[in-house]
């Protein structure tokens, strides 16, 4: 019988190699989560102060032109942009985007915002970007972060001369300038931005509610038709439908770069028709696990839940011509959203 040498190294066997390996695995496993939560947490951080320098540089706006921007002409002096406009493009030189904006002035503002050969309209500003959604690359530049329209799916589009509709929240597309006096519900009680994320190329399969594309041909007497389409839980294969959300900063439909708040944060999107430009819902969504962010008319932002308010969804949303004060059919989330529907708000976020 051999016997082993005192001093003699010993190795491990297998069954204690295994042993180690699983221990490994188990604290690896134990560990992902908590680093990812923390990377989320730093991503989600991020994501907030984007939207706080947007929120400033609103206000830096309003001080200087005495009113907000809007989609259709550009200040100083209302100059009338090609169609649809986004804000974002008067709000450039208000985030340090000035050579951008020049660029776009010294066109004479005349180039449409879905010109995907436009140098300016190409590039990435990481202010309108959430670095928790997907990486974007190539075409006209994303943004996470929208226009509120208000409670109402009626008439959002950028025309002027359309009754004055689509009014209901603190921005509009149309030429009808808004300011800070407009907003009779108090500027920290009315959402001006909120973001949703940004479309996906190809057909999606919703991921716990988080990322949809967007539906069609529903009534506006009855925002829970366009749930129904593609709320929580459902598949729903578009052709070219859900290719819009943040898909291009300086569009102006707010199929691209406007929000309502009618179904609640992280709920459906649905377009009357099929078209990028129409009236519909665009309900705020985040890659962040439970709500999302929104600025408020005051410049703070808040995280908004899921789980808010949303009142009677089966209602029809108020039209703004005919009931441009109000009160708004879907809670708080709707009350947020409209920025002279003289609901009382007693603690809206906690």
């Amino acid at each position: 019988m051999r016997h082993r040498t005192l001093g003699q190294p010993r190795g491990f066997t297998l069954v204690e190699l295994l042993v180690v390996i699983a221990i490994i695995g188990i604290l690896v496993g134990l560990l992902l989560p908590a680093v990812q939560a923390a990377r989320e947490a730093a991503r989600r951080m991020s994501c907030g102060n984007n939207m706080k320098q947007l929120g400033l540089a609103l206000h830096n706006y309003h001080d200087t032109f005495n009113r907000l921007p809007t989609g259709l002409t550009i200040e100083p002096g209302g100059i009338l942009a090609p169609r649809r406009y986004s804000g974002f493009v008067g709000m450039l030189p208000f985030i340090e985007q000035g050579n951008v904006y020049n660029q776009i002035s010294a066109d004479g503002f005349t180039v449409v915002p879905w010109n995907g050969g436009y140098v300016p309209f190409t590039t990435e500003i990481p202010t309108f970007n959430c670095p928790s959604d997907v990486s974007r690359t190539g075409g006209i530049g994303k943004a996470n972060y929208m226009f509120c329209r208000g409670d109402s799916s009626w008439d959002h589009n950028q025309w002027a001369g359309n009754g004055g509709r689509g009014l209901r929240g603190m921005f509009t597309g149309q030429s009808i300038h808004k300011g800070f006096r407009d907003v009779q519900d108090g500027l920290s009680n009315t959402i001006a931005m909120s973001e949703r994320t940004i479309a996906q190329n190809g057909t999606l399969v919703l991921d716990g509610g988080t990322v949809r594309n967007i539906g069609s041909g529903f009534r506006n007497n009855n925002p829970l038709e366009c749930f129904s389409q593609v709320g929580p839980g459902k598949r729903y294969v578009t052709t070219d439908l859900g290719f819009w959300s943040g898909r291009r900063w300086p569009d102006g439909a707010p199929a691209f770069t406007g929000c309502t708040t009618v179904l609640g944060p992280n709920t459906a999107s649905c377009t009357q028709g099929g078209w990028d430009g129409e009236d519909g819902i665009y309900e705020p969504t985040s890659r962040h696990p439970g709500g999302v962010h929104c600025a408020l008319g005051d410049g703070s932002v808040k995280f908004i839940a899921e789980t808010i308010d949303t009142g009677n969804r089966s209602l029809p949303p108020p039209d703004a011509p005919g009931q441009p004060n109000a009160q708004s059919p879907y809670g708080v989330w709707g009350a947020l959203g409209s920025a002279r529907g003289g609901e009382v708000l007693n603690n809206p976020f906690n």
